[in-house]
């Protein structure tokens, strides 16, 4: 069963191995429980999965548990918006966005050590991964990160802090 979830978590719904999976499940007996053919079939399931994670063409479970954890803290960020509580806001928004600018250049290959976010956005922007304005979208989010992580309070606005945590939350859906 653990099989199946991951298969179901880490492949596109349409996928065969989801399909195979759920099919392979429907053999299993409460009364006898799971045959050691079902067993073997579902290893042969994974091991089919396994060449296409290794090529990249699923998605790591490395990033599905990075941005439910994400999706968690700009949660919180959005009560503490929500609550008019820009500072609080923006500094958790603010850590969430340079750690998922950093794991979609990981994702991607793009060296991250020892840069900015900005220039990892135009990294990103450069390999295609972000196009011209997304690039813009989240330079101007790195704008009130930098604000907020420099304590300039004062040149932070609400409504930016808004914007920012929504564009985050499209870049862990989009890349993540």
């Amino acid at each position: 069963m653990s099989c199946a979830n991951l298969l179901q978590v880490a492949a596109p719904a349409s996928s065969h191995f989801v399909a195979e999976s759920t099919k392979l499940l429907a053999e299993t007996d409460d009364a006898s429980g799971i045959k050691t053919s079902t067993v073997s079939k579902m290893l042969g399931v994974l091991e089919s999965a396994s060449t296409e994670w290794s090529a990249g063409m699923m998605r790591s479970i490395e990033f599905m548990v990075a941005a439910a954890t994400f999706d968690d803290f700009l949660d919180h960020a959005a009560a503490y918006h929500k609550g008019g509580k820009k500072t609080e806001a923006a500094v958790l928004g603010s850590a969430v966005f340079e750690d998922v600018v950093k794991r979609i250049c990981a994702k991607h290959k793009i060296a991250a050590t020892g840069k900015t976010v900005d220039p990892l956005i135009d990294d990103l922007a450069a390999a295609g991964v972000l196009t011209a304005v997304k690039a813009k979208r989240a330079k101007a989010y790195a704008g009130v990160r930098n604000h907020a992580l420099h304590a300039e309070w004062d040149k932070l606005d609400l409504k930016d802090v808004g914007q920012m945590l929504q564009g985050v939350r499209e870049l862990i859906e989009e890349h993540l």
